[in-house]
């Protein structure tokens, strides 16, 4: 992996797990925003909810809270940190997480996610994705973008 793409996953789980975490209900209610995307390069998200990602290259997890469940099928080699952050290199299969206070980054290709809940997100390579009703295409530009309901 070349020191860009390095430096690159770094920024994406900082900005990600600094900005993530949004009140777990809102005033009006515990609603969801939805989360759509394909593509390659660097997939994070962080917040309340539930995610499925599935892809190949290397898959990232923390549950912060202590209160996730998650599953992981498929290929990679399993490395658990004692900061809380589990690891899987060489990733190929599927993974699915819930928890009131998650992140999860893929560096890969072949990413498809879909994530329900509140917090942040951040595409960086090539793709699409969709947040509600809203289209976009990801970016090299390092965007932090919300997943919140749609109002």
């Amino acid at each position: 992996m070349g020191m860009k793409k390095k430096v690159l996953i770094g920024l994406a789980v900082m900005l990600v797990a600094t900005l993530a975490f949004v009140p777990a209900v809102s005033a009006e209610g515990p609603r969801d925003g939805t989360l759509t995307a394909h593509g390659d390069g660097v997939a994070a998200l962080a917040g309340r909810g539930s995610v499925e990602i599935s892809g190949r290259g290397i898959l990232w997890f923390r549950d912060v809270a202590g209160d996730a469940r998650w599953t992981v099928s498929g290929y990679g080699e399993k490395r658990e940190f004692s900061n809380g952050w589990i690891e899987y290199l060489g990733f190929h299969g599927n993974f699915e997480a819930t928890g009131s206070r998650i992140i999860v980054v893929l560096s890969g290709n072949n990413i498809d996610l879909w994530a329900q809940g509140r917090g942040r997100f951040f595409l960086w390579g090539e793709g699409e994705y969709q947040l509600g009703p809203r289209h976009g295409n990801w970016s090299t530009e390092g965007e932090v973008l919300t997943l919140a309901p749609v109002e």
